[in-house]
């Protein structure tokens, strides 16, 4: 089992920056009224003799006894990507070892909300485009195409991202968003309506359709809605739009 263990941190200015700069570092940490006080956000993940898939471009630094690579597919894999149709186009950066594996920092008012999934052999994700962040590196990862009513109702681009553990195998994706994430589960029956795009990913038992709510100009005043059916799981952003991440 390949956990990855991780911890998001703020990092705050020095205190010669608010000496510099006439702040009360006690009183006036989060807020001055007359001076943007900067902070940064940063993911620092652990691994012990083990390994981490992380999005292109995101590293900041690591260090430790650590080997890099790069993820690639095998033969082994080609049954999921026939099934999947997909295009296997994904180098991401591998690090594997013992130590420490720093992301690149956010600035304030970039900030994500982090939200970490457990995978099991039975499971597979797809994730809306950015919303991937870092997994443990003994997954299956793939691009599956979306519908053309799916790609008109979002701004994700033709391709999602697909993760699969290896059989046998329990795996952890973590995921950011904009604003707070959960899992939820839909069972058989159940159907999932939303008037944005508030589900980020969901696993393979779920069926997504974007479409219009009636005809004729019957659809009760919705127009074009998100719709969920089928059972598994879900990822969703129920405050999204609401103002307050």
């Amino acid at each position: 089992m390949l956990i990855v263990q991780y911890q998001v941190k703020i990092i705050e200015p020095t205190d010669l920056w608010y000496l510099q700069n006439n702040i009360n570092k006690e009183t006036n940490k989060y807020y001055h009224p007359t001076k943007d006080i900067p902070f940064a956000q940063q993911v620092e993940i652990r691994l012990e003799n083990s390994g981490v898939i992380i999005q292109k471009g995101s590293l900041h630094r690591c260090i430790g006894k650590l080997n890099y690579c790069i993820y690639k597919t095998d033969n082994r894999l080609k049954d999921m990507w026939v099934a999947l149709r997909t295009e296997i186009d994904y180098n991401a950066p591998v690090y594997q070892g013992t130590g420490m594996v720093y992301l690149e920092p956010r600035q304030k008012g970039y900030f994500l909300h982090y939200t970490y999934i457990d995978l099991s052999e039975r499971e597979q994700w797809e994730f809306d485009d950015g919303v991937f962040q870092f997994c443990s590196n003994n997954v299956v990862i793939g691009a599956k195409r979306l519908k053309f009513r799916q790609i008109a109702g979002s701004n994700d681009g033709k391709w999602r991202l697909v993760i699969k553990a290896l059989p046998g195998q329990i795996s952890r994706v973590v995921a950011g968003t904009t604003t707070p994430a959960r899992v939820i589960e839909l069972s058989r029956g159940e159907i999932l309506i939303a008037d944005y795009d508030m589900v980020k990913g969901y696993t393979s038992g779920i069926e997504e359709d974007y479409r219009k709510l009636g005809h004729f100009g019957k659809g009760g005043g919705e127009g074009f809605v998100w719709m969920y059916s089928g059972e598994g799981k879900l990822l969703v952003t129920e405050n999204d739009g609401i103002g307050l991440d």
